[in-house]
């Protein structure tokens, strides 16, 4: 993985708060930051994921062929063959 040199501006609180934390866990600063935009990048991807999924079950259509489809799962599955 290549690394990309990066300058931001963040208030001093929370330069002081990460410094601490770097030190405190013993990692380099800029490897902390990495894993806090990933994390964050990660819930937004996820939150984004969640609003299509969420958007696509407001379709009245998607909505009736879910619950269609939930129907005959359930109409012609036995559960005792199910591993659980």
């Amino acid at each position: 993985m290549g690394y990309t040199k990066l300058s931001v501006t963040i208030p001093d609180e929370i330069y002081a708060d990460m410094k601490e934390l770097a030190s405190r866990e013993k990692v380099k600063l800029s490897h902390l930051v990495t894993e806090a935009l990933f994390e964050k990048a990660r819930k937004m991807k996820e939150e984004i994921l969640i609003q299509q999924i969420n958007s696509a079950f407001e379709d009245k259509d998607v909505s009736e062929e879910q619950h269609r489809m939930a129907e005959v799962i359930a109409g012609t599955t036995d559960l005792r063959e199910l591993p659980w």
